[in-house]
């Protein structure tokens, strides 16, 4: 099986490139022409194919298709971060819309037999009430960020090409997944990382926090992939599943399992830039769809999750800054 992973060197991306590589399917990475950062994907680079190709130029996306002919594809390109969506909405809709426009026209030109799975987030919910919770997928989407926005005319435009042109299209709704590789702009990963540098003696025992209050859906980024997967290979034409743990979980907790790692006295300091306005307290959804039509259940639970992400870090800080050699002859 041929599988391309648009995105392909992203957080997620680099997940399921290593689920696809163990499933024996022959991946192939789509990255922008000018991205250098393959960290992501440096333990699997020997193993899988890296193809350049900017999702906003649909001259590059149909040659790299055309000559690829991907039996699956996985669409995970997309700029990801609300508040980058708010500095630059622009860019926000020029890939998480355009991109998708360009990779769905790509495929409908060539006439292959391949499987599309988007990949949408529940940020397109938009800000929900207690009425709402726990959202399922057909809670009315009210997008509230060009991000939230962008994702959401995306999930429109691959179901109405598949309405009209009868692709092979599955749409995915994600809610809030981490784990290791996460950028540290997130928060799990962000506690994970400065938790990671107070143990290393590289920080003050401070942690820097926004809402402790706000309760999200977290799950595991490798049980997510699964789910991809799952819903690619076995999931209904045209339909959306959401996929997350079922249940919400406060981030004062998230941040309470984090500083039990540490045999530090850590303290916590709310600083106001990480504030968000008008920030809804709860959102989490229900996962029985896609256990009913693919069998996917989560499986890691948030404590093992939280302790693979900060060994992550601690390995990164250790590459970073590795300790000081010791002169034998001194010692």
């Amino acid at each position: 099986m041929k599988a391309v992973i648009t995105g392909g060197s992203g957080f997620a991306a680099s997940h399921l490139a290593e689920y696809l590589l163990r499933e024996d399917q022959e991946v192939i990475a789509l990255v922008r022409p000018d991205e250098k950062d393959m960290a992501n994907l440096a333990g699997v680079s020997s193993r899988l194919r890296i193809e350049r190709a900017d999702v906003c130029d649909p001259k590059a996306i149909f040659r790299v298709l055309c000559d690829i002919k991907p039996e699956r594809l996985y669409h995970l390109a997309a700029m990801s971060s609300p508040s980058e969506s708010l500095r630059n909405p622009k860019l926000a809709y020029d890939v998480n819309f355009g991109g998708t426009l360009n990779v769905l026209l790509a495929l409908r030109r060539l006439e292959i037999d391949c499987r599309l799975l988007l990949v949408s987030s529940a940020e397109v919910y938009g800000p929900v009430k207690s009425e709402d919770i726990p959202l399922q997928e057909e809670t009315p989407l009210r997008p509230s960020s060009p991000y939230a926005g962008s994702k959401a005319a995306a999930e429109m435009l691959a179901l109405q090409f598949f309405q009209n042109y009868k692709m092979p299209i599955v749409r995915a709704r994600p809610f809030n997944h981490t784990g290791p590789r996460q950028a540290p702009s997130f928060v799990c990963s962000s506690f994970a990382r400065q938790i990671a540098e107070i143990d290393a003696g590289l920080r003050e025992p401070i942690v820097q926090v926004g809402n402790l209050k706000v309760s999200r859906d977290f799950s595991d980024v490798r049980d997510v992939v699964r789910g991809y997967y799952l819903l690619l290979e076995k999931g209904e034409a045209g339909e959306v599943y959401q996929l997350g743990s079922g249940h919400s979980v406060s981030v004062e907790r998230v941040l309470q399992i984090l500083m039990a790692s540490s045999s530090k006295t850590i303290s916590v300091d709310v600083n106001p830039s990480h504030l968000r306005p008008a920030e809804e307290l709860d959102r989490w959804g229900l996962v029985h769809k896609a256990e009913q039509a693919v069998g996917w259940k989560p499986q890691f639970p948030l404590e093992e999750t939280l302790r693979d992400l900060k060994a992550y870090w601690q390995k990164t800080l250790l590459a970073r800054n590795p300790p000081a050699r010791t002169n034998a002859l001194e010692a």
